[in-house]
């Protein structure tokens, strides 16, 4: 059991849950860079992504942020981050991971193949159907043509 010191309480509006602990988010981010780093590096929007618009925006703490910029995603091994934390006491915890692995891998405006066969992989790894990570690619990229069109006319 967690004990409240160890939880982070989380934006519950985007990701409906509302209090997750630290170690599940800092495997949750060792995850995204191991997928965003698939194809060799992990740009600076990338990276950007994660420790602005994820870290900021939910709350991760310093020392979260810290294990991730030290962190060496070329050596990681997608399986061994999921067996480090129960990728089912949180509901629909594959399509967040899978949505946010996507968002953070196409920050830069390049979804390499790498990543995407990166993605491929924990999608398996996560029991997660290809049709079901196309169906979350479409509302990625939805999602930036809007805030496009948003830019655009304002």
């Amino acid at each position: 059991m967690e004990s409240k010191k160890d939880l982070i309480n989380i934006a519950p509006i985007f990701y409906g849950i509302s209090m997750v602990p630290k170690h599940h988010w800092e495997s949750y981010g060792f995850a995204l860079l191991a997928i965003a780093g698939a194809d060799g590096d992990v740009s600076d929007p990338e990276m950007d992504w994660l420790l602005q618009d994820l870290a900021e925006s939910v709350g991760v703490p310093e020392e979260v942020v810290n294990a991730w910029e030290d962190y060496n995603y070329e050596e990681a091994d997608l399986e061994e981050i999921f067996l480090s934390f129960n990728i089912h006491s949180t509901v629909n915890f594959a399509k967040l991971l899978v949505y946010d692995a996507i968002r953070m891998a196409s920050a830069d405006d390049d979804f390499a193949d790498d990543e995407r066969d990166s993605m491929g992989e924990a999608a398996q790894i996560l029991r997660l159907s290809p049709e079901a990570m196309l169906s979350i690619e479409a509302l990625v990229d939805l999602e930036k043509a809007a805030e496009k069109l948003r830019v655009t006319l304002f």
